[in-house]
């Protein structure tokens, strides 16, 4: 790290050299990084004095001046990430892809070793000098748990430290919320101890529809789970004994794409996620950083009025995106179409009579895709995100549907520069494998062994971990 000036003097600028090819802005309530394309990348670090004032006058007071340590951490977890997603990998390789000074590379490097996140495997052949030594994300340094609590069904995964799903079950959403709450937790704590008794287990994620209180770590209310008031960290903590993290299913997402999406969309600034299940939700990535807006979150664009003469949907309303365009939307409008009548009790059922030529599930496909193209049209004039991604079982579908939605997203007001990419999610359970990286966060950014349950990391500085893309199930 190169400084013009020291850290916490008036007007001084700091310069980070980052791994990254990419454009991406991390905040830190009174800094600002900016980081710039083209490999080596110099930050400049701007104490914007006259916007802390105005900020302060507002009764935002509550500021944390960005330290040594945070800097560290910060560079710590994007050495880490670049390991992960190309490993094996020498210090000479990451010399060449960061620009680092040697010494610089090696510092951290032994640094991530020193704490056991990485280690040195087999020598790799020489060019004269000494023989390089391979790196490798110690995989079996940290495992999570990832909780995806959904309306008919929920499923729960062991993950390591890569973000590899090892053991993965599911069990029906039924019953009191909080003995189903216990009951699961139970269950979970029997498979780790049978599976996994010597694994360091550091945290839990967990994705659930509704309107959460991150603070809390409680569920406000889900209509479509018919839940209200749940303290579901409080009940998941004590059971299981370890800290718990809980996030909206449609915001888990889209954190699923920062760590699973392709890797040419590093650069994207805006990401929007739509995620159809038995609700509609929306996730936003905005900077490379999960947007919530209140400590409670969004509601999500799914209660966005598409007819205000409409079904009545689960929030109490009128014509809902979601009235339209949900699993449930979709599974009800095939049951009153089908002749002879039939019971579809999945989309993934409905997806495949379609594919063996049902015309009625081939209709009704056809009739959701319109629908959700109209929705996503909304957002994209109004939030211009670079990339869409949509998913849920309906993404099984899109060889229908993702040309129809394209199409109905079409507008004279997207011109050039203006430009999108529309695209299913990266695995096919995103509440489920956002969960991990909600979970993860927890061993990154000097949050590991904390003990506490408010860690928090720069969300942008994940964009680095994202990986070599795969449809996992």
């Amino acid at each position: 790290m190169a400084t013009d000036a020291h850290p916490l003097s008036r007007g001084a600028r700091i310069k980070i050299w980052r791994p990254l090819r990419q454009i991406l802005t991390v905040e830190f309530e009174n800094c600002s990084f900016v980081l710039a394309e083209g490999g080596t990348i110099g930050v400049p670090v701007v104490f914007e004095r006259e916007r802390l004032a105005r900020m302060k006058r507002h009764g935002t007071h509550n500021l944390k001046m960005i330290g040594v340590r945070d800097l560290r951490d910060i560079n710590q977890t994007i050495f880490l990430h670049l390991i992960r997603e190309r490993q094996p990998i020498s210090r000479a390789d990451i010399v060449k892809a960061t620009g680092l000074q040697p010494g610089t590379v090696s510092a951290i490097v032994n640094r991530l070793i020193k704490e056991k996140l990485i280690y040195e495997g087999v020598e790799g052949p020489s060019s004269g000098g000494r023989p390089p030594k391979y790196l490798h994300v110690n995989a079996e340094s940290a495992y999570v748990l990832a909780i995806d609590l959904g309306v008919k069904e929920s499923i729960y995964a062991v993950s390591d430290f890569n973000g590899r799903i090892l053991t993965q079950r599911s069990v029906l959403t039924e019953g009191d919320p909080e003995k189903f709450l216990r009951s699961l937790s139970r269950e979970i704590h029997a498979l780790v101890g049978t599976q996994y008794p010597r694994a360091r287990v550091e945290a839990v994620g967990v994705s659930v529809p509704g309107l959460v209180d991150r603070a809390a770590g409680a569920l406000i209310v889900s209509p479509n789970l018919g839940w209200r008031d749940v303290p579901v960290r409080a009940l998941l903590e004590e059971e299981l004994e370890l800290p718990v993290y809980v996030e909206n299913d449609a915001n888990a997402a889209a954190f699923a794409e920062l760590w699973y999406g392709p890797l040419d969309e590093v650069s994207a600034r805006t990401l929007l996620c739509v995620l159809v299940v038995e609700g509609l939700g929306t996730g936003l990535i905005i900077n490379g950083e999960l947007h919530v807006g209140t400590s409670i979150g969004l509601g999500g664009f799914g209660h966005m009025t598409m007819d205000p003469k409409g079904l009545t949907c689960s929030c109490g309303r009128r014509g809902c995106w979601e009235t339209f365009a949900s699993d449930r939307a979709t599974l009800d409008r095939y049951n009153r179409l089908a002749k002879p009548k039939r019971r579809v009790r999945t989309v993934t059922e409905l997806i495949a009579l379609a594919g063996k030529g049902d015309t009625a599930g081939l209709e009704t496909l056809q009739l959701t895709a319109r629908y959700l193209g109209e929705g996503i049209a909304s957002l994209v004039h109004g939030l211009s995100p670079e990339v869409v991604v949509i998913g849920g079982q309906i993404t099984g579908a899109w060889p229908i549907i993702g040309p129809i939605i394209e199409a109905r997203i079409k507008s004279n007001y997207i011109v050039p520069p203006i430009s999108f990419k529309v695209r299913p999610s990266s695995v096919l359970r995103p509440s489920l494998f956002g969960a991990i990286p909600i979970a993860l966060q927890h061993c990154f950014g000097g949050g590991r062994n904390k003990g506490t349950n408010n860690v928090t990391v720069p969300q942008s500085s994940l964009n680095a971990a994202r990986r070599i893309p795969a449809r996992l199930s």
